[in-house]
């Protein structure tokens, strides 16, 4: 029940914030199986998971180039890190990820609170796409870029989470697309039907909260949830 658990907890967490449930899942989950079938099955219950917030956010906006330039960007980033997986030790990498990550989370929390006035503008769309999905094919973990280009740039938690969502769904979809073509496609049956089942369920209580929680509150706690992820990508 150890993958079922996981997701279920992974996935309250995501649909709060929006992102994350990745790095719980990758992480912990391979401290007990082979981390690489972790990391591509968990990716089949995942895309459940996203579409499942898309459902829950339909009332949110859309803005289609910003989200276009995200996600056709992604594309290479996520083929060259799911290359770069099949061939060298994620470790050196995994500490590079992080400490990215972390710088990304901390300059966001201080534009959140008004500390810096340089904000990631629409034009950085491409780089924040491309960044995301080289940590997702590397890690599992490609929100954190996308994420907080999204925080700047979007006005509401519903348009937020969707517009991450549609982005993380499709990232999903390449990423499976290319660990097949790279012949790294590594199932693992217990963990896909197990972390099929946490999903809706986490999904269910995560969105629940995420209704006690304001707009302004909300755009500092994804600031704050992508440094905490940045910490976990080195430490996991």
């Amino acid at each position: 029940m150890i993958p079922f658990f996981t997701t279920f907890l992974a996935w309250i967490f995501q649909s709060f914030t929006g992102f994350g449930a990745g790095i719980f899942i990758v992480g912990f989950l391979s401290l007990f199986y082979n981390p690489k079938e972790v990391i591509v099955s968990s990716a089949i219950a995942n895309l459940v998971g996203t579409l499942l917030i898309l459902i829950q956010n339909r009332k949110g906006k859309v803005n289609f180039p910003l989200l276009a330039s995200l996600i056709l960007s992604s594309i290479p980033g996520i083929y060259i890190g799911s290359y770069l997986l099949s061939i060298i030790d994620k470790e050196f990498l995994k500490f590079v990820i992080g400490t990215f990550i972390i710088a990304l989370g901390l300059y966001d929390y201080m534009h959140q609170k008004g500390k810096l006035g340089f904000r990631l503008g629409k034009n950085l769309g491409p780089l924040a796409g491309f960044l995301g999905g080289l940590s997702a094919g590397l890690v599992g973990l490609g929100g954190p870029p996308p994420a907080v280009y999204l925080n700047q740039n979007t006005d509401s938690m519903q348009s937020f989470k969707l517009m991450l969502n549609v982005y993380f769904t499709s990232n999903i979809l390449f990423r499976l697309l290319f660990y097949h073509k790279e012949n790294i496609l590594y199932l693992n049956k217990e963990i896909i039907l197990q972390c099929m089942l946490g999903v809706p369920l986490g999904v269910l209580l995560g969105g629940l909260l995420s209704k006690r929680i304001t707009n302004v509150n909300f755009k500092s706690l994804v600031a704050l949830s992508v440094l905490v992820l940045g910490f976990l990508v080195i430490i996991l």
